[in-house]
């Protein structure tokens, strides 16, 4: 179908401000009374608070507020279970745990400040590996987790054991006598941080009401005011959070960290406060993606088809885990987009005493994809068959039935293997060089089920709506509650509204991310808003547009029907000149009807809902992908280098081809990072390289042009097709990397990530 404005790559909409520098980060609101913030943190990973003196701070020149947790309500936050004090109460749980904050007239007093709070400790055996913090007898990180919220129904923790769930298909155990190779393993893989430039900033100003606005980097400012109004006990009409320009997300500002902290501040002093985090500060303390153990046991027949699969993976939380409970969604990974007769999936998460977890690109999927995309490798190997020829063999089909009950609707995933197969095809012809090898991987993520419009069953999760208004002179203002993150969000809903309404492009403004002049969305992320909120935002259009098509029809006495809305203008099927410009139409119905035209598509979400019920066992829109990569290894240092890339995604309906890009681009990046260098290095709970020189993220000199071919494969549900595509080309970058240092010097590495002395240790065992 042709499209005016969707498909093409226009500028987008935030682009002149950060090029010109005029884009405000949540550091940038100034006043003339701010304040800076510092927060006082443990020193130690479990210890019961005895005495906390603030006397000789207190009277430091230049300090105009200590809190502590007589300060706070004594109420927990989290975004799926209530674990986290905004100040630590009776004991800490981490090094790094806020314990106190000071607010002052400058960072060199508020730092001074800090340093004659004293606090007195009782400390407490600790717990820090995932197998210490399961046995039994294990120092205790939550004594009353049981008592805690949580959002879960299924929500039943014994000891350190947070969450765990499990799925089950078949008969596991009697499918492995029908097996002829079998393969067992364990994988491991590291805390690494989401890499932003741009360290957690937040502002916050109280008027004379009492009334406290928050300007801060967050893509989800109404999970920022939920978790502010539960923690201080503010009510959310004296709260409003403004979503600044976001320098880097990635996963990792979608909650409440620093936010309540300095509200806290700005209540007791009174004044604005500013409060940043240092890099220090990011690396040894901010939510960053789990750790993980996982144990593998796969069986196939000769042919190559997979018969049984025994899974289990479990993830450190850390001291407490601000992050949905993915624990499910693990499982389904776990075993990828193949049909499996027999499964048998188990995941859990557990706390210890390292800092917290929270939510970082595509969680909790890399994990348990490297050790099953690695583990499929070995077994085609074993089965001397070609690694994308097996997977082709095994991959889901349109109506297969999964093991969570429901069948899938337009999947991608035969269509990237067989792009990939095209790609490889042509690169090895030529004769391979010595300790040069080629990986494969393929992944899926997520998935919609085919109900009210795109919105899944996880309402909250989900939770999102738009509203359109048409000015006087014809132009449109989204207005929404989404972030631009940096993925494009935005400019994408603009096309989706212009394309609606029949105007250009440029023609659209757009107001987002005010808890008070926004309706209410849940957050940018998850490779869902192109399709969550961009349905929203279609509805919205299209209610708009009813709107218009119904006035423009009885000022011309005809039929809503009959009636064509194209550039600018609205006017008879077949008869262009009788017809009305859109601005005519916005100003007629202010004069004769009162009100402006606005749309929310509230009815019109009603009415697909309602019609979508028939097919609510279908997963739709299931995002699929296939990676190759081809590595060199040195020989003498086990060092491994990038030589070519290749990814293949089924992106549905690619609104905004440019956008697509970069997201690929930009998740390979990531993905040759968590392969190869990154990895928060930690020492009884202390990170070791708490700073960009020793914490090794990939540079340009390390990350090679990706060749992309993109799928399109209509979504049912998603915005004229779409699907999401942040996610899914993190995901397989890892495996593929391992699977290429196999086939380059037949090392097969478990963990992550694979650096050269681990590369070269496995070189020398193997000889």
């Amino acid at each position: 179908m042709e499209y005016r404005v969707l498909g093409n790559s226009v500028i987008k909409k935030d682009v002149a401000d950060k090029a010109t520098g005029k884009a405000r980060y949540g550091a940038d609101y100034l006043f003339p009374d701010l304040l800076i913030g510092k927060i006082l943190r443990s020193p130690v990973a479990h210890a019961r608070i005895l005495k906390i003196d603030t006397s000789r701070a207190a009277a430091l020149p230049g300090v105009k507020a200590i809190v502590t947790h007589n300060d706070t309500p004594r109420r927990r936050i989290g975004r799926w279970v209530k674990d986290r004090p905004i100040l630590a109460w009776d004991k800490v749980r981490y090094i790094g745990e806020p314990v106190a904050a000071v607010a002052a007239v400058d960072e060199e007093t508020a730092e001074e400040v800090l340093g004659l709070i004293t606090v007195e400790y009782e400390e407490l055996p600790a717990v820090f590996g995932i197998e210490e913090a399961e046995k039994p007898g294990a120092p205790i990180v939550h004594e009353e987790l049981a008592k805690y919220e949580c959002e879960s129904p299924k929500f039943h923790p014994i000891g350190n054991v947070l969450s765990e769930s499990s799925l089950k298909k078949g008969d596991v155990e009697a499918a492995w006598k029908q097996c002829d190779v079998i393969w067992e393993d364990n994988y491991t893989t590291p805390v690494v941080h989401q890499g932003f430039i741009q360290p957690h900033e937040t502002t916050a100003s109280m008027d004379a009401s009492g009334k406290i606005t928050v300007w801060t980097s967050t893509k989800a400012p109404f999970i920022v005011r939920q978790s502010i109004s539960e923690g201080l006990d503010i009510p959310m009409s004296r709260l409003r959070i403004i979503a600044a320009t976001v320098g880097g997300d990635f996963g990792g500002k979608g909650t409440a960290q620093i936010e309540p902290v300095c509200v806290l501040l700005t209540q007791k002093s009174g004044q604005p406060v500013r409060l940043a985090l240092t890099r220090e500060e990011e690396l040894n303390y901010s939510f960053m993606r789990d750790a993980t153990k996982s144990h593998l046991k796969i069986g196939a027949k000769k042919d190559g088809t997979l018969i049984a699969f025994q899974g289990q993976i479990t993830y450190d939380a850390g001291a407490y885990a601000d992050l949905a409970d993915h624990m499910p969604s693990s499982c389904f990974l776990l075993h990828g987009p193949y049909r499996i007769p027999n499964i048998d999936n188990t995941a859990h998460r557990v706390y210890t005493n390292n800092s917290p977890r929270g939510h970082m690109r595509a969680p909790p999927a890399p994990q348990p994809v490297f050790a099953l995309e690695s583990h499929l490798d070995m077994i085609a190997r074993k089965l001397n068959m070609d690694p994308v020829e097996f997977r082709l063999h095994n991959a889901l089909e349109e109506g297969d039935l999964l093991p969570t009950g429901v069948r899938i609707a337009n999947p991608g995933i035969k269509e990237t293997l067989n792009r990939t197969k095209d790609f490889l095809r042509k690169e090895q012809k030529d004769h391979p060089q010595p300790n040069t090898g080629w990986g494969v991987a393929s992944c899926q993520w997520g998935g919609m089920p085919i109900t009210a419009s795109g919105i899944s069953r996880d309402k909250r999760n989900n939770a999102s709506s738009a509203w359109v208004k048409i000015n006087d002179d014809g132009t449109v203002v989204l207005i929404t509650g989404a972030t631009e993150s940096g993925g494009g969000p935005i400019t994408i809903l603009c096309q989706i509204v212009a394309e609606v309404l029949g105007v250009g492009y440029d023609d659209v403004s757009i107001v987002a991310s005010d808890t008070d002049g926004t309706p209410y969305e849940f957050a940018t992320g998850g490779s869902r808003t192109t399709v969550r909120v961009g349905n929203s935002a279609r509805l919205a259009a299209e209610d708009a547009r009813k709107q218009l098509l119904e006035l423009g029809a009885n000022k011309l006495k005809t039929n809503p029907g009959d009636m064509v809305i194209a550039g600018g203008r609205i006017y008879v099927r077949g008869q262009t000149q009788k017809g009305l410009s859109i601005a005519e139409l916005a100003s007629l119905s202010i004069d004769e009807r009162g009100y402006p035209i606005l749309g929310t598509g509230s009815e019109l979400r009603r009415t697909e809902g309602a019609a979508g019920k028939s097919e609510e066992n279908w997963l739709d829109a299931p995002m699929h992908g296939t990676h190759a990569v081809q590595v060199r290894v040195d020989p003498e240092t086990g060092q491994v280098t990038v030589l070519k890339y290749f990814a293949s995604h089924d992106v549905g309906f690619a609104i905004h081809p440019q956008n697509v890009e970069g997201q690929i681009e930009g998740a390979v990046a990531a993905g040759v990072g968590y392969a190869l260098y990154e990895e928060v290095v930690t020492d009884k709970g202390r990170s070791l390289n708490p700073n960009l020189s020793d914490y090794r993220m990939p540079t340009t000199s390390d990350v090679v042009p990706v060749q992309m071919e993109t799928v399109e494969i209509p979504s049912r549900t998603g915005p004229f097709g779409a699907k999401g595509i942040g996610e899914p080309p993190i995901i397989p970058v890892a495996p593929a990397i391992a699977n290429a240092i196999y086939d380059a010097v037949g090392v097969r590495l478990t963990q992550l990530p694979m650096t050269g002395e681990r590369v070269f240790l496995g070189m020398k065992r193997r000889r």
